[in-house]
């Protein structure tokens, strides 16, 4: 943003546009910077906030962690200097100092923001954006599967209209209230913060259901539900899979079972779609296993560092 200047940076708190002009929502984010004299527009996304109308129109700024182990406290602007001089003639002209925003920020705080933040500008809003409709069909929320998707909503000049992400169990900060809660270990590509800045939800469709075949021909994905999903372009991100039942030709616990393969109830895959719906404090498994009169045996298969975050 060194582009812009200091007086063109400004923040949007809230926006209501009235459906009928919905279509006009660019013209009108232009005028608002022409009648303000801003060049720079931003909009803090927070975990409460409702998404607005105008969401479409801005771009989605990428996460970025904070630079740990600095060898010098970080130095930002705190104070813009103001004059109180109310004519150009006026001699004895004083200067205060007026606090910017995050002016109250510590210089060694390291804590990451905790919204997601969009921005636009007098030129990005001059320039149209490229509309494509192309069906992109992305399976599985694997690390390069949300960094694929990711990507493509990044490019400023593109707006893709028809993006859907299959995600078997939902995203993984769906289910994952607290850190300790996660059964699997953790991704060094995005936390679970990061994820929910990312906001997918509300700029592409996500799936929660299971691939269990492709129909090349037609170009087709058939879901476990029965659901076709029909697409252009198919990227399959399924990422590192456990596959020891399958190898038994056996399926986990939480998989519909299919003609040539058997579901033995009370196995679970650590792939499970439904692993934390099972393995949740208040199921009957738990319990089952933490009642004292009645204890059950549990056997924890594998040496991989998803097997020490079960245990």
């Amino acid at each position: 943003m060194s582009e812009h200047e200091r007086k063109g940076h400004s923040r949007l708190i809230y926006s209501v546009i009235n459906p009928i002009f919905e279509k006009s929502t660019r013209f009108f984010l232009k005028e608002v910077l022409r009648l303000s004299g801003k060049t720079c527009l931003y909009f803090e996304v927070q975990k409460q906030t409702v998404i607005p109308t105008i969401f479409h129109e801005l771009v989605h700024v990428r996460s970025r962690r904070f630079p740990h182990f600095l060898d010098r406290k970080w130095d930002h602007e705190r104070w813009e200097q103001k004059s109180q001089s109310t004519t150009a003639d006026e001699d004895n002209e004083k200067d205060f100092k007026v606090p910017v925003d995050g002016a109250d920020r510590k210089a060694d705080d390291e804590k990451e923001s905790p919204f997601a933040l969009c921005f636009t500008s007098k030129k990005l809003l001059s320039e149209a954006k490229i509309v494509k409709n192309a069906r992109i069909v992305v399976i599985g929320a694997s690390d390069t599967g949300i960094s694929f998707v990711e990507a493509l909503l990044s490019i400023t000049y593109l707006n893709f209209t028809n993006i859907t992400l299959i995600a078997p169990g939902k995203l993984p900060h769906h289910h994952l209230p607290q850190k300790k809660t996660n059964l699997k270990c953790q991704s060094t590509s995005y936390t679970n913060e990061e994820l929910q800045k990312l906001m997918l939800e509300s700029r592409i469709q996500v799936l929660d259901a299971r691939m269990t075949d492709i129909d090349r021909n037609d170009k087709n994905v058939i879901l476990d539900d029965g659901k076709v999903v029909p697409y252009d372009t198919l990227v399959l991100t399924m990422g590192i899979q456990e596959k020891t039942l399958d190898d038994l030709s056996f399926a986990s616990w939480g998989i519909e079972p299919q003609p040539d393969i058997r579901r033995c109830r009370g196995v679970l895959s650590i792939d499970d779609p439904k692993l934390y719906e099972y393995l949740d404090v208040q199921s009957d498994l738990i319990k089952k296993l933490t009642d004292r009169r009645r204890g059950m045996k549990c056997v924890v298969y594998g040496r991989t560092l998803n097997v020490y975050a079960v245990v």
